[in-house]
């Protein structure tokens, strides 16, 4: 059976819309639960750029019914969301997720923080069990793709996440690093890596703050930076040049009321605000105050499309392992219909020759019993002889979806 996708992303919503589709572990479960509940099956892939629901084709499910239930799960009007969304089906589906583990829809081409998020996904459907074999084999195959993408082309060649763009739009913007005191708010994967990167400039002072203070301490010891108390943090914003923000809280940790007694502090002196999380964690009034330069994720995106440039002739090799893989899938796919329709129609056949059998040997009681077993052999040599050719003609042929369709309806078989 098909795969039905819907999909909002970086290149169909602005962030204000994708920070309230960024549902924490607890809301993904309870929609792809639902999901699954309609559709037999259901994974969600939800990063900072995007949210993605992927589920086999059913006839009682649309992808009407699949918007209402992430729009209640992100407790917006399902109207609201319909002019960022994008509906495929079948080979597309599968293309676009290919081409996401690949890197090729990512805000940075060929990032690497994407493959490992669709096999978390992967996995998180997995424990919830709401993967079956449809969307078990596409996601695997699609961890496939991502990582023959990386090893046979050059797609990752020197790129970087979303996190080393916003450090490279930092230096833009203040020019080189070195001498300058920067903090990194946030130690989770995308905080380790901004810190990481900040740390190859040389900056004079580096530090790096996190609600749970055993993670900064851990992060800060493995990169040699100063670990920043949660306590601390107002105090350390009103000494440094540069913040980026990676929190993955649901509502902003710095809102404009927070920090204007840390503007004045400053007395004058620019603070520039990189908030990378999705969603926002700096409230956006923060623009407003004096001396602050607040660039949220979007603004990343001219940065990441030069950067692209430089990776953009693998994009045709990629682009082939992906169709290769998408023809697998199909190929898989049909072969999956093909097997599930011979056996039904083995089964049906199986049934009328069992039924008109039976019903003549009640009618011919002078029969001896090896007559009776001549007959109930002739009964099975039509039916063979009857099923061979289409059942062969289905296995040579059954890529051709016509084939399928057709026996289908002829027999009323169901497809799967």
């Amino acid at each position: 059976m098909p795969v039905e996708l819907l999909s909002i992303t970086h290149r169909t919503a602005p962030v204000g819309v994708r920070e309230r589709l960024a549902l924490d572990a607890a809301a993904r479960a309870a929609l792809m639960t639902r999901v699954a509940s309609l559709a037999g099956e259901a994974v969600a892939l939800c990063t900072c750029n995007r949210t993605e629901l992927y589920w086999p084709a059913r006839p009682a499910v649309t992808h009407g019914d699949v918007l209402a239930l992430l729009a209640a799960a992100a407790g917006l009007d399902p109207g609201s969301l319909e002019p960022h969304m994008i509906r495929l089906r079948g080979a597309e589906a599968a293309r676009h997720l290919f081409r996401v583990a690949a890197g090729l829809e990512s805000q940075v081409l060929g990032e690497p923080q994407i493959l490992g998020q669709v096999r978390d996904a992967a996995e998180e459907a997995r424990a919830l069990r709401t993967v079956g074999p449809v969307l078990d084999r596409l996601l695997a195959l699609a961890v496939v793709t991502g990582k023959r993408a990386r090893a046979e082309t050059e797609i990752s060649r020197g790129a970087g996440s979303i996190g080393q763009a916003a450090v490279q739009l930092a230096r833009s913007l203040l020019g080189e690093l070195a001498g300058k005191r920067a903090l990194v708010i946030g130690a989770g994967e995308m905080g380790r890596l901004v810190a990481a990167s900040l740390a190859s400039y040389r900056p004079g002072w580096l530090g790096i703050a996190n609600r749970t203070g055993e993670r900064a301490l851990a992060v800060a010891r493995k990169l040699e930076v100063q670990p920043v108390a949660w306590e601390a943090l107002d105090e350390t914003l009103a000494s440094v040049d540069l913040a980026i923000v990676t929190t993955g809280a649901p509502e902003p940790v710095l809102t404009k009321r927070r920090l204007e007694p840390v503007v004045a502090a400053r007395r004058g002196r620019q603070l520039l605000l990189i908030d990378v999380a999705v969603p926002r964690n700096v409230e956006p009034g923060v623009a407003e105050l004096p001396g602050v330069d607040l660039r949220d994720i979007d603004a990343l995106q001219e940065l990441c499309a030069a950067g692209r440039r430089s990776r953009e002739d693998a994009i045709p090799q990629v682009e082939a392992i992906v169709e290769e893989q998408v023809r697998e899938f199909l190929e898989w796919e049909r072969a999956r219909s093909v097997a599930s329709l011979i056996r039904q129609l083995r089964e049906q056949v199986e049934a009328i020759r069992e039924a008109e059998t039976a019903r003549a040997l009640r009618r011919l009681t002078h029969l001896s019993e090896r007559d009776r077993q001549v007959v109930l052999a002739l009964s099975h040599g039509i039916a063979n002889k009857l099923l061979h050719r289409p059942i062969t003609r289905l296995r040579e042929r059954g890529a051709e979806g016509q084939h399928l369709a057709t026996l289908a309806d002829l027999f009323g078989l169901t497809e799967e």
